[in-house]
């Protein structure tokens, strides 16, 4: 549920806080490495998460990384850039939007994210070919690549990248919404 953005992001946050009232909201999706000892699939859980845009810090429960969250696709430059300024591990687009809507409901927030792009990983201009409601025009980001014969192998890694990053996200999750559910029905025991 959502897209790409902190727009997308933030109207999904919204959405399942009026359907659900949820004591807790996630953030799960993929990110970009600020780490060379992070590598494609490994999966990380936020402490902090820094908008960089507003400047705003949300705090994550039960992780250990700090998540910045930018507005557009970060290369390996901006990337260097993003970890010395925020000291931070991975960098997305939606993870502070989340944040705001857990923050400004009074709910828990969690960030779990999975690298899909070392920090050293040239990234095509997807950022181009993304709507302002957060989607992603597909048809003319191949269009846009078919033409230009030098992103065909980078476009090729990266859906490999995201297809195990991808698969790595969806096993944590599940082990989280796990531990999540049998928290709640610890909670629910009665003590003796």
């Amino acid at each position: 549920m959502g897209g790409i953005g902190r727009v997308a992001a933030w109207g999904a946050a919204k959405a399942v806080v009026a359907r659900y009232k949820p004591s807790t909201l996630i953030s799960a999706g993929v990110v970009g490495a600020l780490s060379a000892t992070l590598k494609v699939g490994d999966v990380v859980r936020g402490r902090e998460v820094i908008d960089a845009d507003s400047g705003a810090r949300f705090t994550a429960v039960g992780g250990d990384s700090v998540i910045v969250t930018v507005s557009s696709v970060s290369g390996p430059a901006e990337k260097r850039s993003l970890a010395a300024r925020y000291k931070a591990d991975v960098v997305d687009m939606e993870s502070s939007a989340v944040a705001a809507v857990a923050r400004e409901h009074g709910v828990d927030f969690l960030a779990v994210k999975a690298v899909s792009d070392e920090l050293d990983f040239a990234m095509p201009p997807v950022g181009r070919f993304v709507d302002a409601d957060g989607s992603f025009a597909t048809a003319r980001f191949a269009a846009y690549i078919a033409m230009r014969p030098k992103w065909w192998s980078v476009v090729r890694q990266l859906a490999l990248n995201s297809k195990l990053a991808s698969l790595n996200l969806s096993h944590e999750v599940e082990h989280l919404m796990e531990v999540l559910e049998n928290t709640k029905e610890m909670e629910n025991v009665p003590r003796t």
